[in-house]
């Protein structure tokens, strides 16, 4: 028992390891996997991993992009793709043992390290850009630059799209326990903290997040509309959001981004050179991809040659930005079709498709609401290049889908 109650702390400091200490959660969880192998919980690896079709589809895109290193001629960035995405594979093998029944493990511990963490890492955040500002005279401006805090130097700051996804699953996982509840003192202290995290997505400056978030209250207000059957009082809700959020976005620098992102989206320039805004740059970087992928269909490019042949692509048709050079293709779909081929990009909407399924079958509301924010997320970003992706994507799908549901939720 001592051993199992170990392995966990080394899992609960793995998801603390999500806001502070990224480069260390290889080692936590390295540590709890090689812990598992001797609990006794591998007897279970037939009905909790081989029988879970969620944990199977996620392994196959893995073993998929390992295959295309036969055809990867840049084997250095070819192990370095495997390395990234390596979580793709250990999690589907070791973390439904521990999930497995939830009989050794305290799930809601995990909820609420999680919650503990993000409120801290906040709070942090915000402390730390009033301080360049009382100190150095800068300006305060929340973004990727200002909006984030590192403990002890400890690498580069999570982007702010990422940390954005990891507070819209909080306010989905906590604005459901808040309708269940009612609306009660506990649940206004919830309900502050909740609008704190708000804040701190629409601060970081991440239309993706700001959008994703927008998409969790709506979901919300559908849940509630389900649960308590009060139409009109949610519609109500759904304006005041509204209107706090157009005055929100108004008065910041957001309307600026998401005006020039309409702009780019509608307008068709000759050249990349023209657009000045990311959302622009994409469109060209997708465009890119579109052409990479229509030479290589079947097989793709394999996981070590895709950047070397998108920066190929990029400077073909005339992008010059050396920082755009060096990107992925920022869509997920895309830049699985280039690497890995079509084949690839089945086996990745199988991982959909099994996450999908089980919210169906299990009435699963935050399972069915997680996997559509990332399956939309990956419109617009490659969650899947990134470890700040891949590893809170792959925990938190295997936890959720092995989450035991209560009576009431079943009833909804």
């Amino acid at each position: 028992m001592k051993l199992i109650q170990f392995r966990n702390i080394c899992i609960y400091l793995f998801l603390v390891s999500f806001f502070f200490f990224p480069r260390l959660q290889t080692i936590f969880i390295s540590v709890a996997f090689f812990i598992t192998f001797f609990t006794g919980e591998f007897s279970n690896f037939k009905e909790a991993v081989l029988r879970n079709k969620l944990s199977m589809s996620i392994a196959i895109y893995f073993l998929i992009t390992l295959v295309s290193l036969l055809y990867t001629s840049d084997m250095n960035s070819g192990w370095k793709g495997i390395e990234i995405k390596f979580s793709m594979i250990a999690f589907p093998i070791f973390l439904p043992l521990i999930f497995y029944k939830s009989k050794n493990i305290n799930r809601e511990l995990i909820i609420n390290v999680l919650t503990i963490t993000a409120v801290v890492y906040a709070a942090l955040s915000f402390s730390r850009a009033f301080y360049l500002y009382a100190t150095l005279g800068e300006t305060i401006n929340f973004n990727s630059v200002n909006l984030g805090f590192r403990l002890f130097q400890e690498g580069p700051f999570v982007h702010p799209t990422y940390v954005s996804i990891y507070y819209v699953i909080l306010i989905l996982i906590w604005g459901k326990r808040i309708v269940e509840g009612g609306i009660n003192k506990r649940s206004s202290f919830w309900i502050l903290m909740l609008t704190f995290f708000f804040i701190f997505i629409f601060f970081s400056s991440s239309k993706a997040g700001v959008l994703l978030s927008v998409l969790a209250v709506i979901s919300l207000l559908i849940y509630y509309t389900k649960k308590n059957k009060k139409i009109i009082q949610a519609l109500f809700m759904f304006v005041f959001f509204a209107i706090i959020g157009a005055i929100g976005i108004n008065n910041s620098n957001l309307k600026t981004r998401f005006n020039t992102a309409y702009r780019e989206m509608t307008k068709e320039y000759n050249n990349p050179v023209s657009y000045v805004q990311s959302t622009g740059a994409r469109i060209w970087v997708w465009k890119s991809t579109i052409q990479l992928i229509e030479e290589n269909p079947i097989q793709g490019v394999g996981v070590g040659d895709i950047r070397n042949e998108l920066t190929k692509k990029y400077k073909e048709v005339g992008i010059i930005d050396e920082s755009i050079l060096k990107l992925d293709s920022h869509q997920q779909y895309l830049q699985t079709t280039a690497t890995i081929g079509i084949v690839g990009l089945i086996s990745l909407l199988l991982v959909f498709f099994s996450l999908f399924y089980y919210s169906k079958k299990l009435n699963h509301f935050i399972l069915f609401s997680f996997s559509l924010t990332y399956f939309l997320f990956g419109f617009t970003e490659s969650m899947f290049e990134t470890q700040a992706g891949i590893i809170f994507f792959t925990f938190f799908s295997l936890f959720l889908v092995s989450e035991p549901q209560s009576k009431t939720e079943k009833e909804v």
